[in-house]
């Protein structure tokens, strides 16, 4: 598992028994994880793999790198077979789901993605297969790592107050989505009064708690439909007046009234309004503990695997 090469440091007392040098040849066995032996072509073709070919000579710098390789080997082995755990917690509805989120992010449809997978020489099982394993990973790492992390409200404050820089708004910016209902200026007043009414109720729809997104694919009339109503970001003056006299005194997530402009009927969705000045602790609560807990992991992972998971194992190393 060469996804997590590195991540741990110093687990193991390495010794070299008599009779093996870093010379050995390339079917020599130079470890072993709970009976399961890995041979120097096994350590070639990792240390390969991660653009670090394994020197020739037998120099103490040759056989560091060459003890540091195989240290990464067999974190993978060990992190490999706690993955087997996890086998049976994913399901095809579950690989359905994350395929659909990637496609949504990416405003992709199904033959779009396979179609790209083609052209990477990658075939739809193979790809689902692949699917699998990074869910796997994920909850893995999610029950065994992730769940101990715990991030205090003193935390985030402290790291809130410490980057304010960071968090400082020079300019107004908009991020705009809407829903468009078509009509032209010029149609008789029955029709302009229908649009409004199927915008009005569209609008109570989503102000209900209907998905915003789903709305625009499947109502908008607009281009960016296909986006879920996605516009962008906007500076104030880089918008219709119309619109932005609805949505200036909006804020990050709110709905705008029927807006009528020559286009037709437009639901503006503030998806994000940054003001001017320093955002509100508040509003960057959930991204500032994520990005904690994201800082923590790798040190919560690493304690994992050297204080947990390398002792569950028998370990044997000879280089």
């Amino acid at each position: 598992m060469r996804w997590l090469l590195g991540l741990a440091c110093s687990m193991l007392v390495l010794w070299t028994p008599a009779g093996l040098r870093a010379g050995q040849p390339v079917d020599a066995i130079v470890a072993s994880v709970d009976g399961e032996p890995i041979t120097m072509r096994d350590l070639k073709a990792f240390s390969a793999t991660h653009g670090v070919p394994l020197p020739e000579s037998d120099g103490p710098d040759s056989v560091k790198i060459k003890r540091e390789a195989l240290h990464g080997l067999i974190e993978d082995k060990v992190l490999e077979l706690e993955l087997r755990n996890f086998a049976d917690s994913i399901d095809d509805r579950a690989i359905d789901r994350y395929i659909a989120k990637i496609r949504e992010r990416t405003h992709a449809s199904e033959a779009d993605l396979r179609a790209e997978l083609v052209r990477h020489g990658m075939t739809w099982e193979k790809y689902r297969k692949q699917v699998k394993l990074d869910l796997e990973k994920m909850e893995m790492i999610e029950h065994r790592v992730r769940q101990k992390i715990s991030i205090t409200p003193e935390q985030i404050k402290a790291y809130y107050d410490a980057h304010a820089n960071e968090f400082t708004v020079n300019d107004e910016r908009f991020e705009l989505a809407q829903i468009l209902v078509a009509v032209d200026s010029g149609a008789p007043a029955d029709k302009r009064a229908a649009a409004r009414k199927k915008a009005e109720a569209l609008r109570k729809q989503a102000l209900a708690g209907e998905d915003f997104g789903d709305l625009a694919r499947k109502n908008s009339d607009d281009e960016s439909a296909a986006k879920g109503g996605e516009l962008g970001s906007f500076s104030p003056d880089e918008i219709l007046d119309q619109i932005k006299v609805a949505v200036s005194k909006l804020d990050s997530g709110q709905i705008s009234e029927v807006v009528e402009t020559s286009h037709g009927f437009h639901i503006v969705k503030v998806e994000q309004h940054q003001r001017p000045g320093v955002r509100p602790l508040s509003e960057l609560r959930a991204e500032i503990r994520a990005r904690l807990e994201d800082e923590s992991l790798q040190d919560h992972l690493r304690r994992w695997v050297e204080d947990d998971l390398m002792k569950a194992h028998h370990v044997e190393s000879f280089l």
